[in-house]
Formats: structure tokens, C-alpha cells, sequence
């Protein structure tokens, strides 16, 4: 899919570098993960607290792939009920989708800014590492925003093709 407007471009970008930060995490955690396992077996010395380094590093992957996975409309969704439909309203659902995902995702970027804030005020870290908690909301927070905008772009563009969608039955 290209895009022909400054936006699209400018968001299409944003999507793409945090996706590979994100796969740059990942990676990361499944190397840390095998470095712990092999010193488990090998040496009796496993990466302490490595668990915590897991969850917080897949969950910044994961809200680091959601603006791509948008952008593309790679998010699942369930055409059962719209088989039949004619194009133009397939496009106006998927337009009301997308609107509904990007309030949810804006709300999840909202909250997690406002939960990092908090865990930096009270000074939260995990258990065993004693990482700060707020380092894995405020990587997520952004990732969230860029979705949202993503989400609210795409409803945009299935609007978009509504109309054209709506113009070609005409003729």
C-alpha cells in the first residue's frame, strides 16, 4: 500500500520505525532469554529477574507494531455478516472501525502516559531488578498515540473510498 499524501507518508514512516525498534526488542528479549536459559543449564546462573525484562520488552514490542499493523489493515476482523454487501458500505464499516479503534487506542495512549507518570511520581520498580515500572509505560505511551492516529487516518481513507466506491455504482 502507498501513500500519496504528506500524512500518509509522514505516519507511514512513524509506523515503520517503531515497528523495527520494536522487532529490535524483541530480538533482544529473545536473546536475553536464551543467554538466561543456556547459563541456567550450563553454569547454574540464570539472568535474575529476566521474566521482567521479558514482559515490559514484549509489551513495548507489541504496542511498537500496532501503527504498522493499522496502516496495512493487518488487524483481524470478521467479514461474515458484509460478504454481500456492495463496496461502498464495506468501506463505510471499515471507516467506523477504524474510528472505533483509534478512540480505543488514543483512550490506551491517554492511560498509559498518565500510569508512567505515575509510577515515575511513587517510584514503582519490579520486584527482583528493581527496573522502574514507568520505563515500560512511557515506551508504550507513543507507540499508542501513533496508532490512534493511524486508526483515525484509515478511517479517513475507507471514507475516501466510500465515495469513490459510491461514485462507480452511479455510473
Amino acid at each position: 500500500m502507498t501513500f500519496d499524501d504528506p500524512v500518509g507518508r509522514t505516519l507511514e514512516r512513524l509506523a515503520q520505525a517503531l515497528a523495527v525498534l520494536g522487532g529490535l526488542a524483541l530480538t533482544g528479549v529473545a536473546l536475553m532469554s536464551l543467554y538466561s536459559v543456556v547459563m541456567r543449564n550450563l553454569a547454574g546462573a540464570p539472568i535474575q529477574g529476566d521474566f521482567e525484562l521479558a514482559q515490559m520488552g514484549c509489551a513495548v514490542s507489541v504496542a511498537a507494531f500496532l501503527p504498522f499493523t493499522q496502516l496495512r489493515n493487518g488487524n483481524i476482523f470478521v467479514d461474515f455478516f458484509t460478504q454481500k454487501a456492495s463496496a461502498r458500505t464495506k468501506a463505510v464499516l471499515d471507516g467506523v472501525g477504524a474510528l472505533v479503534v483509534g478512540v480505543a487506542l488514543a483512550l490506551l495512549a491517554w492511560r498509559t502516559g498518565v500510569g508512567a507518570l505515575d509510577a515515575l511520581r511513587t517510584q514503582e520498580t519490579t520486584m527482583i531488578m528493581g527496573l522502574p515500572i514507568w520505563y515500560g509505560y512511557a515506551s508504550m505511551a507513543p507507540s499508542f498515540a501513533v496508532a490512534a492516529l493511524a486508526a483515525f487516518y484509515s478511517a479517513w481513507r475507507h471514507w475516501a473510498l466510500s465515495e469513490v466506491a459510491e461514485s462507480e455504482e452511479r455510473s
